[in-house]
């Protein structure tokens, strides 16, 4: 199988998995939004953003360290696996130390037992087989894509049927539990491996994962950082309402493109050797993500007074602007994509650090002025501008391991920018002609959706049309769909090009 065939096909798997594993996840929080309330998702909110923080100050990307090697025998696997069950201890650890302090800051008492429940799920994560994601080097993704669907899937699933019990946010807490377990147990009937204790590889391993380490505690405080700061200071309703948005906002945009990422990391390392294939292919692949993933951000920001209406109710009405906000903030970073997959792929991780390190001393001073200024909507426009000068800091370290000019890559996306254009102005042009109150909010909703999709869809076709049909995403999705077409048909072809 071809590098390009078998990275589009893992991002395939992996991307249609997510995106069912998304629409779960987004009827889930549906029923949840019913069955809890705001202060439940605050209180939630809490504890996964610590959580969240714990996992990157003891996350030593292991995984990817191991797809990254060359060569890879048993023994690195159990160095690896023995890595992860110590940091899976030290999780534990540093939730028993922190979990009363913490409950203080955040003046709340009941956080104490919420905490320790959030660490010990977080410690089991970290303890999936290592094979379930080294498949991948192989341009094999099922196991991946099941197991990831599993953990996702089983956890929304527990907590739907707790919350019906409890009626509260422990409903989530324990559910995400029990995903947690079930889904690192079930990794283990995916791939077959018995783990024995190793450190044979540790330093060898280290050195692809110190920089990682480093680079994925300030990922996270870029991701988290509005969160943990405003828990501090407002109600946990608000926070809650906050939330909501962030976590509905995540699913069309940082959700779908996680998957993408790691197939195309995947398929960066095989030809890393290669620049000037390995600059191609960054290239088409950054372009072709960013036209697919763009519209989604977009279009729920355009469509999220009577989503918000419809699908969560009248308590959940303060999320519409914050999610107007978020899902923008969220698509800006899908049109530099590529530097997180590509330094790995280079083994250039310190880049990575060096990157996460400048949007955290943008984003926090920002997030500040911002509570400052105007609140918690003050916050979100601060993690908007932030998450701006972030898709600029990428575009400029892309440049500094391809030799591609800034211009270069923003020219890339004058489809999609020519697109989303048109798709903003027809459906609020629609939206404004529509009577207000007088159609049922389902048919709003559809109308809404459906001119927006036709609006971007139709002006991308037409301009590269006109055009020429230039080479670019529209002409690269015209291939593999004619590839993969003609991979049902025929036993065996010879599909050896370049990456998209």
């Amino acid at each position: 199988m071809s590098l390009r065939f078998g990275v589009m096909r893992g991002a395939l798997s992996l991307g249609g998995v997510n995106v069912a594993a998304n629409v779960l996840s987004a009827a889930g929080l549906l029923v949840l939004a019913r069955l809890l309330t705001p202060e439940d998702f605050g209180i939630v909110a809490i504890a996964t953003a610590v959580l969240v923080l714990v996992q990157s100050c003891t996350e030593l990307s292991l995984n990817n360290a191991l797809i990254q090697k060359e060569t890879v025998d048993k023994s690195h696997v159990d160095t690896a696996w023995t890595m992860a069950l110590i940091r899976s201890a030290v999780i534990c650890a540093i939730f028993a130390a922190a979990a009363w302090p913490l409950s203080i800051a955040y003046g709340n008492p009941d956080l104490v037992p919420v905490f320790l429940v959030s660490g010990l799920t977080g410690a089991i994560l970290g303890l999936q087989n290592p094979h379930v994601w080294l498949a991948t080097k192989q341009m094999s993704f099922a196991p991946l894509a099941i197991a990831q669907f599993l953990r996702r899937a089983l956890g929304i699933v527990f907590a739907i049927v707790l919350a019906f019990v409890l009626q509260s946010y422990w409903a989530i807490i324990w559910g995400s539990l029990a995903g947690a377990v079930a889904a690192t147990l079930l990794s283990y009937v995916l791939v077959r491996y018995r783990p024995q204790l190793s450190l044979a590889h540790v330093r060898e391993i280290w050195s692809f994962s110190g920089w990682m380490f480093l680079s994925q505690i300030f990922e996270t405080l870029n991701w988290r950082a509005d969160q943990l700061i405003a828990g501090l200071a407002v109600s946990k309703d608000q926070l809650g309402i906050y939330a909501m948005a962030d976590n509905v906002a995540a699913i069309p945009s940082r959700e779908a493109v996680h998957p993408i990422k790691h197939a195309l990391f995947s398929g960066l390392a095989n030809i890393s050797n290669d620049i000037g294939r390995l600059r191609l292919s960054q290239q088409r692949a950054q372009s072709t993500i960013a036209m697919l993933v763009a519209p989604l951000g977009v279009g729920l920001a355009l469509v999220a007074e009577p989503a918000v209406a419809l699908a969560l109710g009248s308590q959940w009405e303060g999320t519409v602007l914050f999610l107007q906000i978020i899902s923008i903030a969220y698509i800006l970073g899908s049109f530099s994509i590529g530097l997180q997959p590509l330094a790995m792929a280079l083994g250039n991780t310190r880049l990575l650090f060096l990157w996460n390190f400048l949007s955290v001393c943008v984003k926090i001073p920002a997030i500040i002025i911002g509570f400052m200024t105007a609140g918690l909507v003050g916050v979100a426009v601060a993690r908007l501008i932030s998450d701006l000068a972030s898709a600029l800091i990428e575009f400029l370290f892309i440049k500094r391991l391809l030799d591609i000019g800034v211009l270069r890559q923003i020219s890339r996306h004058w489809l999609t920018v020519a697109g989303l254009l048109a798709m903003t102005a027809a459906v609020l042009i629609a939206s404004a002609a529509m009577p207000l109150g007088d159609i049922p909010l389902v048919v709003d909703l559809l109308a809404r959706i459906t001119i927006g999709a036709i609006a971007y869809t139709g002006t991308i076709l037409v301009i590269w049309l006109v055009a020429g049909r230039p080479e670019g995403p529209v002409s690269i999705m015209f291939d593999v769909f004619q590839r993969v077409r003609s991979s049902r048909t025929a036993p065996a072809m010879d599909l050896e090009e370049s990456l998209p």
